[in-house]
């Protein structure tokens, strides 16, 4: 159930900071998961049911929200390649594992659902069985966003500019043997995740179209074909070798930053513990290449 309004003279729903009183269901006692930020008005309430419960989603209003770095002002900038070997790659070479939350859970969803497929359809036990094969997908669900969320976090704190592809996930999955691990990574959703966070922060997030970044040699633009299976670019030109993922990042960045109008000089990185960043300038980037560091 959607409303439009909250805490308004003829809102049909209201919250005190403890309940909820609504017109229809009186007052309804809640758990809080945090308390309304100072300076924040709730815009609209939306009451779902779930699994474990029913929660009540508020979409608050701040006017504080910082605007997008100008684009002189940008210090340090990245690319990003996602995939499946890995769940993302940087143009300095760092990892960000796979979790496989879904695939790690498979064999205890599959009896669960053997065993719910054994009980009378409609009765209780078949409706608790359902409900613990729910329960374990939203599991798997709060896992992934959670994982979600820390990786934006890690990449929009350290960076003024994050480079991503533009990919066509439906397109991906649709009818390849790997769909199941496509949905499982949920490279969409973190997209957008990542997109939200960055808005807090006023961080640069441009897509570019994915066309040739894995194939194009990030040093001279030699294209060099391989297939999924040769996770090493090697050029023949320039006799470059780098990481096959670590590359399309390069290529990411270039494309981005030649977007948005800065030149790019070399390619560099980031990491946390180490200033391995790419530094830019009003006009140009200077970057200092490190050796490759892994999570």
């Amino acid at each position: 159930m959607c409303f439009s309004r909250v805490n308004h003279s003829k809102a049909v729903i209201k919250f005190d900071g403890k309940q909820i009183i609504t017109t229809r269901f009186g007052t309804i006692p809640v758990i809080v998961h945090r308390p309304i930020p100072d300076g924040f008005a709730i815009k609209t309430a939306t009451i779902t049911q779930k699994a474990d419960g029913y929660y009540v989603s508020f979409s608050l209003e701040d006017k504080s929200v910082p605007s997008l770095i100008p684009k002189d002002n940008i210090k340090t900038a990245i690319g990003i390649d996602v995939g499946l070997k890995e769940f993302l790659t940087t143009n300095s070479g760092e990892v960000v594992s796979v979790p496989k939350f879904y695939r790690k859970s498979q064999s205890n969803l599959a009896r669960k659902q053997s065993k719910a497929a054994r009980k009378e359809i409609g009765s209780n036990n078949w409706k608790k069985a359902q409900n613990k094969i729910a329960r374990l997908h939203q599991r798997i669900a709060r896992q992934r966003k959670d994982f979600h969320y820390k990786t934006a976090h890690k990449l929009v704190k350290e960076c003024d500019l994050i480079a991503v592809e533009n990919l066509n996930i439906k397109g991906l999955a649709r009818n390849s043997k790997l769909s199941k691990s496509i949905y499982d990574v949920a490279w969409g959703a973190f997209m957008e995740r990542l997109n939200a966070v960055a808005v807090k922060r006023g961080v640069h997030v441009v897509k570019v179209n994915p066309h040739n970044t894995s194939q194009n040699c990030s040093n001279c633009g030699q294209k060099v074909p391989k297939t999924l299976s040769v996770r090493t670019h090697s050029c023949p030109k320039c006799r470059t070798v780098l990481d096959r993922d670590e590359n399309a990042a390069i290529n990411i960045l270039n494309k981005a930053l030649n977007e948005v109008g800065i030149i790019l000089s070399a390619c560099g990185g980031f990491d946390i513990d180490r200033p391995v960043k790419q530094e830019t300038s009003e006009a140009w980037i200077q970057l200092s290449l490190f050796e490759k560091l892994l999570l």
